[in-house]
Formats: C-alpha cells, structure tokens, sequence
C-alpha cells in the first residue's frame, strides 16, 4: 500500500536541459506554489557537461529569462575562415549547463522539492501515474518525462545518422582570437568519408572552444579527429595548451520513436522531439515547449507540432549526408556563399516563406535534392508499390493480353509466396514462444503440432465454427500486423480493421465465396442480403477509421480493397497476404532480429521445399478431385496458421514492451 510519502503533485524524470527550462517556466507562472514535488536523477548534475548555444534578438523572452546566465555572445559569424559577417539584430549566446543546474536549483529552493538519485525503470498510468524505480515505486498527478526515448528496432541508416564532436578547450600563446566573432563552420579539414567541420567559441582573444563535429553513418574517430583538430589549431592559431576535452553525441534521427502523450504523462527534450534532427540545436526548441506546457497547466496539454514542411527539409538533408556523404561540404558552402545570414538562421528557427525557401534551393545542387526526394518518394512508398504494382499489371495486361492476365498474376504470386510469403511464417521458432532457445527442435515440433491438432479437431467436429474461429484469428493478425506497420499503439483498432478487411473482400466476392464454402462443407451465403451495400459501409469505415489515425498507408489499403471487386476473390486476397501482409511481418522478424534478407531466406527454405513437396502431391494426385484437394489445403492453411499467429502475437506483444 503506498503511503502518502509516496505521492506527489508533480515528478520530473531527469534534471537535464530540458527539466530545468520547464521548471523556470512553471515558477514564472507561478504554477509550482503548494506543490509536492520530485525529480528523479541518477547522476548529481553538478559538473559543465554540456553547453548550449542559440540565436536571439535582445528583445527576445529567452535573453531577459536567461540573461544571468549567458556567458558569452558573439555578433558576428564567420564560415570557412572568411569574411567575418554581422548578424544584427540577432546575436549568438552561449549557456553552460552548470549555470542552468544552478539557476534551477536556487528556484527550487523556494517550493517542496525532493530530489531522489535513482533512475527511472517504467512510467505507467493508473488512477495516478506510477513511477517504478529500482528502489521503489512513486505515485504523482502529472509526470514531465524527459529519458530518451528506447529504440526497440534498428533504425534506417538512410534517414538517422549521427552528430558526433571532440572538443579543446584551449589556451593560445597568442591573442590572435577576435572575441566576438564565432566560427559556425570551417570545413577545411579532413572529411574522412562524412561531412566534417571546425566549430570555434572564443571566449577571450586567446581562449576558445575548439570541436571537430562530424555529421554521418559512422560515429566519429576519437583518435584521427584529436590529431586532426590539433593540426587545426596549430596550423590556424599557433601554438596552444588543451585546458579541457569535450566529447558529444547527438543523434540526427528523423526516425526517433514517438513516445505517448497522456493528460498526465508528458514527454519533454529528446523524448518530445525537441532536438532538430538537422542540425542538433534544441535550446530554443525546449524553451518554446516549456512555454506552451506552462501556458496549458491544468487544461487539456496538446502535443506540440512540429511544420511538415521542415520536417521533410530535415529529412532531404539527412538523406543526401547518409547516401552521399561527399555532398555535405559542397552544398554547405553554397549555402553560406549564396544566402544571407540572416535568411539562413531564419531558416533554422523554421519561420522563413515557402518562396524564400524554394529560391534558396534553386541556388543549391538541385539535382541532388531532386534525385533525394525522388529516391525517398520510392523507399517511403515501397509497401504501397509493392501491393499496388500486381493490380496494376493485371489491369495492362487484361486489356492487352486477356488470356494470360490471370495466369500471369498468379505466377507472380507463386514467386511471391516463394520468395517471402512462406518464409515469413517459417520464423516462428525464433519469437520464443514454442522455443526457448529459439531452435527448431522436438519440443518445439511438439508444441506446434499440438496446437495445429486442436485446430484440426475443431474442423473434424464443426467445419462452420472452425471457419468463423480461422477467420477471427486472422483478421487479428492481419490487424496486428499492420497497426504494427502504422505504428497505431491499438489491438483493438487492428483487430477491427482485420474484420473490415476481411468483410471488404468477402462481400465483394459473395458468389466465389460461395463456391469455397461449398468445398468446405459450409453453409452458403444468402443471396439476397445487400452485400454490395455492406461492402461500401466497410470501406466507408475503413477510411473513416484511417483519417482518424491519419494514416496514408491506411487510406491506400482501403483503396487496394475497392478496387479489388473487379478481381477474382482468391487473387485480391493473396495479393494482400504475400504483398502487403507477409511483406510487412518480413521486414518487422528482419529488423527485429537483425539478420539480412538472405540470412532470413536461407532459415525458411527447408520450409518452402516443404510446403512445394505438400503442393506437388495434392495436386498431382487428382484421384479425390480439385475440390478435396484445395478443401485440404485451405484447411492445413487454417491449421497452421493458429500457431503462427500465437508466435507472431507473442514478438508483437514483446517489441511493445520495449517501449517504456
């Protein structure tokens, strides 16, 4: 039973950036009066481990907020060792994180605060939310958490790189530094297959802040890049003593994973986003966010919205630095040479025009951004092709070549099935359901026969209710699987999309419907019943349902099941299931398991010879006719489903545990 010592009005997870500027902001709102409050951080945060740097007017709330702690300003800029360029009205601050820990702490001071040197395990919401640690559990009204969200999947090397820096805090034997002019970027140096600059802070005419920051796949090279920042500095500024180091890394992810937001668990920093994945700055980000929570304490907190349209910016960038890194340096440099100052920070704080912007970028290597948006137009798309690109054929090819539309479609399936159908469902020993050790071995034959067996009892004692069963499991696992894909964090919503699903293909197809359940010994169909109608009210839901969850890939499935009635049924529905359905649980056993396509293939083909040798003999042996046969392979299908869709369960209902 928790004690009342256990409860608190407000919990921070974390003392970080992020922490410390909403606490600021809910003691100028005076919203921290008569509050119990907690924070919880493992480390004592009394060291400068970080430093901050942003952009502002004087005029600007962030400066008189923070004016006492500002150590430095510069009002010029300089890029590769050029012109040294005003930047009026702005002007460049710097903030140390020890300024900002301290700032925090002499606030708190005033309020009922407890600091608890732990780390935080999970968050979850109850009637209160519940705050586990490793010493104890906590129950607070409203929780601001600020852990860096898990990764529970490999991300795209394509779309998340990473900013990584060595840095010199260094004292020069000549005062050769211009204290106010700082150096953005200098990319004279080596680009060691990235895109590599020099970031310079003077904080006297001899005392600067040296780092070597690398944008890239890779991590940067400790090593080289002290060598290199050393014949940097020597070769620019003469000789020199290191006072401190600085290492840093900061992720550039544009695929970094959206963490709930609840009326009483609200995601701060990195967990909300806040660092801007094209450049790392966040000061300001965090500082705008603190602003809008404090304003919104005590009503219904909105998330906070990022522009798509510089989201998709980021998203070019990081793209061309991830696939052609050799572009980073010559498109910086032309971006410095050809835009202002002032129009190149607007830009940065996201609030320059669509028409400043689209002139900036005809200034640039067109071609290259061209060729990105085109080459993520293709790997964003790449399920929806994949799914929409045997329909398409067999449009052309029903209009050009009636004869052979249907076979030729069905072929291609067969080489779909081949190819990743079967093997998708081959991976069921690794989940760890049926195997602990995750090897195909005879308790794991045993248990997976065990439940195919009671399956097949359910067919021997009632074909209809093994039908309707066969056909709610599927329809969960088919919704699993894609909420899974859409990132919708709903069983239900998948489980009821699955049932629209299925509903969208049946009712469309009553006739060929019919003639299967004939094969099964099921009962038909009526048909009198408004089909047509119901089939429309599916697709009518299914879109409402995708606009709710403003899910594109949502909206084009539905679309792929309307035009679907002008297909045979059993092709619409294996197009579905190889394209769409094991394409997708594909790429989520790869992924999660970290093993190549090839890897994957190779585990799964002593059961694709299997399930051939199974095709060979139904079909070649004619003696119990079509009918039979396709009965009792629909049926094995049925059976052996059961277990997969368990097994599959399982892993989804493991990734989401990963997400704390």
């Amino acid at each position: 039973m928790k004690t009342a010592q256990h409860v608190y009005d407000v919990v921070f997870s974390g003392f970080g950036a992020s922490s410390c500027i909403l606490i600021n902001e809910l003691h100028k709102k005076n919203e921290l009066r008569n509050k119990r409050i907690l924070i919880i951080e493992p480390s004592e945060k009394k060291t400068n481990d970080k430093t901050f740097c942003f952009w502002a007017k004087p005029s600007d709330d962030i400066i008189e907020d923070y004016k006492e702690i500002i150590t430095h300003s510069w009002s010029k800029v300089m890029i590769n060792q050029k012109k040294k360029r005003e930047i009026n009205p702005l002007k460049y601050h710097h903030i140390s994180c020890e300024g900002l820990y301290n700032k925090t702490r002499k606030i708190l001071k005033q309020y009922d605060v407890t600091m608890s040197r732990e780390k935080v395990a999970q968050i979850e919401e109850k009637n209160l939310v519940l705050i586990t640690t490793s010493k104890t559990t906590y129950e607070a009204h409203m929780v601001f958490d600020s852990r860096p969200p898990k990764i529970k999947m490999p991300l795209s090397e394509k779309q998340n790189i990473w900013q990584s820096f060595t840095g010199y805090k260094v004292k020069l034997k000549d005062a050769v530094l211009d204290e106010n002019t700082c150096t953005l970027m200098d990319f004279n140096v080596n680009q060691d297959g990235g895109t590599q600059f020099v970031y310079i802070l003077p904080y006297s005419n001899s005392e600067a802040l040296f780092e070597l920051t690398r944008f890239g796949k890779e991590k940067i090279n400790t090593e080289a890049a002290q060598r290199d920042l050393k014949n940097y500095i020597h070769r620019n500024y003469g000789s020199f003593n290191i006072a401190e180091v600085e290492r840093g890394v900061i992720p550039m992810f544009m695929d970094m994973p959206k963490c709930q937001q609840s009326k009483r668990i609200i995601p701060i920093g990195t967990r909300a986003h806040m660092v801007k994945p094209s450049t790392g700055y966040a000061f300001k980000n965090m500082y705008k966010h603190a602003q809008t929570l404090s304003a919104q304490v005590g009503q219904s907190i909105l998330k906070q919205k990022s522009s798509s349209r510089f989201k998709f910016y980021d998203r070019l960038l990081i793209y061309i630095l991830a696939v052609w890194p050799q572009m980073g340096k010559p498109i910086f440099n032309r971006l410095f040479s050809s835009q202002s100052l002032s129009y190149i920070l607007r830009f940065l704080d996201e609030n320059s025009s669509l028409k400043d912007d689209m002139g900036m970028f005809s200034k640039l290597q067109i071609g290259t951004f061209l060729k990105a948006v085109l080459y993520l137009f293709i790997e964003k798309s790449k399920p929806q092709l994949i799914l929409f690109a045997p329909l398409m054929l067999y449009g052309l090819l029903h209009f050009i070549l009636p004869e052979y539309a249907e076979l030729s479609i069905y072929a291609l399936i067969a080489i779909g099935l081949f190819l990743v159908g079967i093997p998708h469902g081959a991976m069921d020993h690794k989940t760890g359901l049926f195997s602990d050790n995750k090897k195909i071995n005879l308790s794991f034959i045993f248990k997976y026969l065990s439940v195919m067996s009671m399956a097949y009892l359910v067919w021997l004692i009632s074909p209809t209710v093994a039908l309707v069963t066969f056909i709610i499991y599927s329809a969960w696992h088919f919704g699993e699987t894609d909420i899974q894909e859409w990132k919708i964090n709903s069983r239900f919503v998948g489980f009821l999309w699955g049932l629209l699903m299925f509903s969208a293909l049946f009712f469309s197809h009553v006739s060929e419907l019919n003639v299967i359940l004939k094969t099964l010994n099921v009962q038909a169909l009526p048909s009198e019943l408004p089909w047509l109608g119901l089939f429309i009210w599916s697709l009518i839901v299914s879109f409402i349902l995708a606009r709710l969850h403003r899910s594109l890939p949502w909206v084009l499935l539905t679309c792929f099941l309307a035009l679907s009635y002008w297909m045979p049924l059993v092709m619409s529905f294996a197009i579905y299931f190889v394209f769409h359905h094991s394409w997708s649980g594909w790429k989520h056993l790869r992924t999660s398991f970290k093993e190549s396509n090839w890897s994957l293939f190779k585990t799964a083909l002593p059961f694709n010879l299997g399930a051939f040798v199974l095709f060979v003999v139904l079909f070649l042996n004619s003696g119990m006719g079509w009918d039979y046969n396709i009965a009792q392979i629909f049926i094995f299908i049925s059976c052996i489903s059961l277990p997969h869709i368990l097994s599959m369960s399982y892993f989804y209902k493991k990734l989401k545990t990963k997400r704390v």
